[in-house]
């Protein structure tokens, strides 16, 4: 086997020598966040009460990405009978999995969930490369109609990895 530094302008068909730094124009890492707010809706008129099943498609994610991490935190209880929630692209629970909202806090992963750990090998059921835009959604399950009022923050840590050449210079090595 053999070690090829596309680095270095020494390595043949390597035009000029790289940095350590990346482009101006290169993203990392970037935390996404939003909040659902049941009280808020409700006094928009959008709903009357949160009605079992109802899904908020709350966080949108563009394609080409790496959802590195999710989870979500109550920071106002939900009113009515234990209410609990889902989490997940088409809402589903790989996300969160009956996430307690009757009290503030950071939601535990529950039986299916993974908050804050994704694509762990004991449950490797969420898919972390998301290849066409998609939301992350809450699915709600209520008991009563009382749920009229909690909020709920939804956030996640993502990682651009669509292609970063446009609009700069490309170099043979690039093209490797």
């Amino acid at each position: 086997m053999a070690t090829y530094d596309l680095t270095a302008k020494s390595t043949t068909g390597v035009s000029s020598d790289s940095t350590a730094t990346l482009p101006g124009n290169r993203r990392g890492a970037y935390v996404i966040e939003k909040e659902l707010d049941v009280a808020k809706l409700v006094a928009e008129g959008t709903f009357a009460n949160v009605a079992s099943g109802d899904i908020f498609q709350l966080l949108e994610v563009p394609a080409n990405t790496i959802v590195i991490t999710a989870g979500a935190e109550v920071t106002t209880v939900f009113t009515g009978g234990s209410a609990t929630v889902d989490i997940d692209f088409a809402a589903g629970d790989d996300i969160i999995d009956g996430g307690d909202v009757s009290a503030t806090g950071y939601l535990a992963a529950g039986s299916n969930g993974q908050g804050n750990i994704i694509n762990t090998a004991a449950a490797n059921t969420f898919t972390a490369l998301i290849t066409a835009a998609d939301t992350i959604d809450v699915k709600v399950a209520a008991t009563d109609t009382a749920c009229v009022s909690g909020v709920l923050r939804v956030y996640a840590v993502l990682a651009d990895v669509s292609s970063q050449q446009t609009g700069r210079d490309v170099v043979a090595r690039d093209l490797v």
